[in-house]
């Protein structure tokens, strides 16, 4: 991990109780600490490494944010309209850096993205996600891989 410019770190008071949704989560800590060291260490690799790390990151955020709004619909969430908006918040937000990033080249920009899902994460989850603890449950949560979700292969939940 980049030690200059530490990020947070998933613990399991994150936790929704939702193991799929956990996974997720974890997932997305794991990423943002991949894209915080490549940063940090500069290569021949480097750029392929950012693009491939940009890359998941995007699918991610569509499929995990997929997989919980689907999951959301199907237990009448009271909260969804809700939940939607600050996924789509987020989702832009990171389109922003990147698309800055790829603008201008400055590695800056991918250490700033690694925050900003570490800090967004931690925030979303303890204040937005935990709302529906208890009301989601890995029964009633698609659980399989976010490529499948990402693609629109989501027939399973489908309305």
């Amino acid at each position: 991990m980049n030690q200059t410019n530490p990020l947070p770190e998933w613990t399991d008071d994150l936790s929704v109780n939702v193991e799929i949704i956990d996974e997720d989560h974890q997932a997305f800590f794991r990423l943002a600490a991949l894209m915080n060291d490549v940063t940090a260490t500069p290569d021949n690799d480097q750029l392929y490494l950012i693009e491939t790390s940009i890359n998941i990151l995007e699918e991610y955020i569509e499929g995990h944010f997929l997989r919980e709004q689907k999951a959301m619909a199907k237990a009448d969430y009271a909260y969804l309209v809700e939940h939607i908006a600050a996924h789509d918040a987020f989702a832009d937000r990171v389109t922003r850096i990147v698309q800055d990033y790829r603008q201008t080249g400055n590695i800056e920009h991918i250490g700033a993205l690694a925050h900003l899902v570490t800090d967004w994460l931690n925030i979303h989850i303890r204040g937005v996600d935990a709302q529906y603890k208890g009301i989601l449950t890995n029964a009633n949560v698609d659980d399989r891989p976010l490529v499948y979700m990402a693609a629109g292969l989501d027939t399973e939940l489908a309305s």
